[in-house]
């Protein structure tokens, strides 16, 4: 009974190992990710000062409604053949 539990403990005792190593890569990259996006923003806010894009006012965007109402011009369409 040892001879058959001794590969088989010393195969979980292999994986076990490693489970600390994968937690904290984990848990640094989870941080790493929250840094990264701060400091993205930090460098795009600091791109549009020096690029003058801060001082432009925001696009007023059109409503959709706008769009979706507007009629649609089909004099320049091509022809329908009709089928039989």
């Amino acid at each position: 009974m040892l001879r058959i539990m001794s590969p088989v403990m010393g195969a979980i005792l292999l994986c076990a190992q490693s489970l600390p190593a994968m937690a904290a890569d984990n848990a640094s990259a989870a941080n790493s990710g929250n840094a990264e996006q701060q400091l993205r923003e930090q460098i795009e806010a600091k791109r549009d000062q020096l690029t003058g894009a801060a001082n432009l006012a925001p696009a007023t965007q059109n409503n959709v409604a706008t769009m979706l109402d507007a009629p649609v011009e089909t004099a320049d369409a091509p022809a329908q053949v009709q089928q039989p």
